[in-house]
């Protein structure tokens, strides 16, 4: 259960940050958004909080979780053909994400992981 809340906050937190950024950049829809979303979600918790996190520490999940987002935010552009993600707007977004992403490790170091509590830095 405590994976599943995990996951449910960070979709929230990524969802919201790549509407808000996304819409203004780009003229992707709510939906297309959401896909995004989720694909940054699954692979960034996988990747980053549940691998990376717990074999490194706050710093380096982020900086880690910034670059998949990166990837997977501007991967999109090429699957829907040039949808008019610029390298560029999948960066803002993605650091907009990563500031998320510090606070979010925090949550998952102390709630989710066990005994992982000195990777809060």
């Amino acid at each position: 259960m405590k994976h599943v809340t995990a996951l449910i906050v960070k979709f929230v937190m990524v969802a919201i940050v790549l509407e808000i950024i996304l819409s203004m950049l780009t003229y992707l829809t709510f939906t297309e958004t959401l896909y995004i979303a989720a694909a940054v979600t699954i692979v960034a918790y996988i990747l980053g909080d549940l691998i990376i996190l717990p074999a490194s520490n706050n710093i380096v999940a982020t900086v880690s979780d910034v670059v998949l987002s990166l990837v997977v935010i501007y991967l999109f552009d090429f699957i829907w053909n040039g949808k008019g993600i610029s390298i560029t707007d999948a960066l803002i977004a993605a650091v907009v994400i990563g500031v998320g992403e510090w606070i979010f490790h925090k949550y998952v170091a102390k709630n989710v992981l066990p005994n992982n509590k000195e990777h809060l830095d």
